[in-house]
């Protein structure tokens, strides 16, 4: 089943994504406070930040009005717009 534009449970969704993209930073920057965490593990510690960034743009994605290619040029995170625009790409060949 496709969710529809006006479906409620879209910006539900966007929601709870913000608020896991909110904790996940909370705690990326605590471990980042620590140097006995952030020396062994600063890699890891830019993918979190990474996470948080896409979860972000995702929901502003979701909660953007308009048509798609319009939303996916306004996402900050250039790999993430390439990856999106591909699948819907995608999407859209097996549809026809």
């Amino acid at each position: 089943m496709t969710a529809s534009p006006n479906d409620p449970l879209i910006p539900a969704i966007a929601d709870e994504m913000a608020d896991l993209a909110d904790r996940l930073c909370r705690l990326a920057c605590i471990l980042a406070n620590d140097p006995a965490v952030l020396t062994p593990h600063f890699d890891e510690l830019q993918s979190i930040d990474l996470m948080v960034q896409t979860q972000r743009a995702l929901v502003d994605l979701l909660r953007q009005p308009g048509p798609a290619p319009a939303r996916i040029a306004r996402i900050p995170v250039e790999a993430l717009a390439m990856r999106i625009e591909e699948r819907l790409d995608a999407r859209q060949e097996q549809a026809a």
